[in-house]
């Protein structure tokens, strides 16, 4: 192998590993949480999708924000509008929702306001009720 062959083999792998990072490859991914839409009072986006994303995950999560005032959000994983939200639902109840089957506490970060266990459990039953719509 020439010099330049293994040059370019060096930089594929590091480009592979990188963009495995950035993809969330070596993320950890939480467990869904099996939770269902309750049949009476069912959480909404405006009765409490929209206060719960506000208050803990849109300082990061925010299609209007670039940078370091992200917080580290990658880019595109934006929560500021119901359409948004919709797209993430099954990475939202991995990374942060309570369920029968799992408690995720991925999300928010060490160091940022994050919900409560009741609101982590209500999180979980919004997204069953979300997806079934």
């Amino acid at each position: 192998m020439t010099r330049a062959a293994s040059v370019a083999a060096v930089v594929a792998t590091v480009i592979a590993t990188l963009g495995a990072a950035a993809c969330g490859g070596s993320e950890p991914q939480g467990v869904f949480t099996q939770s269902v839409c309750p049949p009476v009072d069912p959480p909404t986006y405006a009765s409490f999708g929209m206060q719960l994303v506000e208050r803990y995950c849109t300082s990061c999560h925010d299609s209007a924000k670039t940078g370091t005032q992200r917080g580290g959000a990658p880019l595109t994983i934006d929560f500021d509008t119901l359409s948004l939200l919709r797209m993430w639902t099954s990475q939202i109840d991995k990374q942060a929702a309570f369920g029968p089957a799992a408690e995720n506490q991925l999300m928010p970060p060490a160091g940022k306001p994050a919900p409560t266990d009741d609101e982590r459990r209500i999180l979980g039953e919004y997204i069953a009720c979300e997806v079934a719509n």
